[in-house]
């Protein structure tokens, strides 16, 4: 076979591969989508928020909606309950990259615990950006971010109250930096 041949073929298999990567990932879901919600998490709307930080932040949202641990109903270790549950399949095996879209009150309330397949659980967020939406990246290596292909569950878990998520991306795309609101892909 000729070179420029083989370099056409190459080309051709490596777009197909992209192709196929891009259609299944990232996997993109909304902070209200969760499958069950306990107190004192709850699904919040701009229509529904019941203080006017909250009504105002969730203007913003996708959806103008969220899960939100409301500020004074969620703070440990008075308060150790509260976790929505996620249920969502990856297409391949491989090293996801975790990115949630979040709204901080202040610094005493900027994190959730977060857990997958029941594994260990993980702090995620604790950066210092408050009163906007922005996208925040799980720490990095984490073994939990190892998925094989199917079925997942992701466990948010109340850490602090003042804390709203938005939306949750997985992406085997270690250069993927989300921008604004993303288009769910479910």
């Amino acid at each position: 076979m000729p070179l420029h041949t083989r370099n056409l073929v190459t080309l051709l298999a490596t777009v197909v591969c992209t192709v196929n990567t891009l259609l299944a990932d990232p996997i993109c879901f909304e902070g209200e989508s969760a499958t069950q919600v306990t107190e004192p998490m709850e699904i919040s709307g701009s229509e529904t928020a019941k203080d006017a930080v909250s009504k105002a932040a969730l203007k913003d949202a996708s959806g103008k909606k969220a899960l939100d641990i409301r500020q004074g109903k969620g703070n440990p270790p008075k308060v150790t309950t509260g976790k929505a549950e996620y249920q969502f399949d990856v297409a391949a095996d491989g090293e996801y990259f975790l990115w949630c879209r979040v709204w901080w009150l202040d610094e005493c309330a900027n994190s959730f615990t977060m857990n997958l397949d029941e594994a260990r659980s993980f702090t995620f967020g604790q950066d210092g950006t408050y009163k906007s939406w922005h996208w925040v990246k799980a720490p990095p290596r984490l073994k939990q971010l190892s998925l094989s292909k199917g079925r997942h569950k992701l466990v948010v878990a109340c850490r602090e109250d003042g804390a709203m998520l938005d939306q949750i991306i997985l992406t085997t795309n270690k250069r993927y930096v989300p921008v604004g609101i993303e288009a769910p892909s479910r």
